[in-house]
């Protein structure tokens, strides 16, 4: 039988918690597991923002609160993922980075795992979440097949969120300022 697009976001949920325990305990393998994490995660969160939420928010309108929040914690965890990959492997600030990145994902799993999709479960048909599966995996695959793009939100993309959110003050921001401004 065929995965339904359920069954590969948990399957990658669970690659990335192998990811994450690869990390703490092989310290001579970081840069190569930082650079699959990087791709891995990148890919998973750009295929279920544009192709599998979508499909949960018209199926279920009621979701779209949850939608949006998931695709928050994405932007989040890209931002600590950008941070562990410009922290060297052997600094202290590297495993601070990381388990705060560990927490923000095990936290969005949790979530999503709990909430997303059961609901996505009970609005869409069998079928579809079968469909939905194979554009997941192949929005990954081309996501994982193009050169990488900066990870984490570009400050004119924060400016763009603040100024959606009337965040005060936010045209004379530094990026960092943004993100604090954003996540608080």
């Amino acid at each position: 039988m065929s995965q339904t697009v359920i069954d590969l976001i948990m399957a990658d949920h669970r690659d990335v918690e192998m990811l994450f325990e690869k990390l703490k305990s092989q310290p001579e393998n970081r840069p190569a597991l930082v650079a699959e994490l990087a791709a891995k995660f990148v890919a998973h969160a750009r295929a279920e923002e544009t192709k599998v939420y979508p499909e949960l928010a018209k199926a279920d309108p009621s979701e779209r609160g949850e939608v949006h929040h998931g695709v928050e914690e994405h932007h989040e965890a890209e931002e600590l993922l950008a941070k562990l990959m410009e922290a060297g492997p052997d600094e202290a600030e590297f495993l601070t980075v990381l388990e705060k990145m560990v927490k923000a994902v095990s936290h969005h799993v949790e979530e999503e795992e709990s909430g997303i999709l059961p609901a996505m479960a009970k609005a869409i048909p069998a079928d579809k979440l079968v469909k939905l599966g194979r554009v997941f995996s192949q929005a990954k695959a081309e996501e994982l097949a193009t050169p990488p793009r900066p990870v984490g939100r570009t400050k004119r993309e924060l400016l763009e969120q603040a100024k959606e959110k009337g965040v005060q003050g936010c045209s004379s921001m530094t990026k960092e300022e943004l993100a604090a401004a954003l996540s608080g």
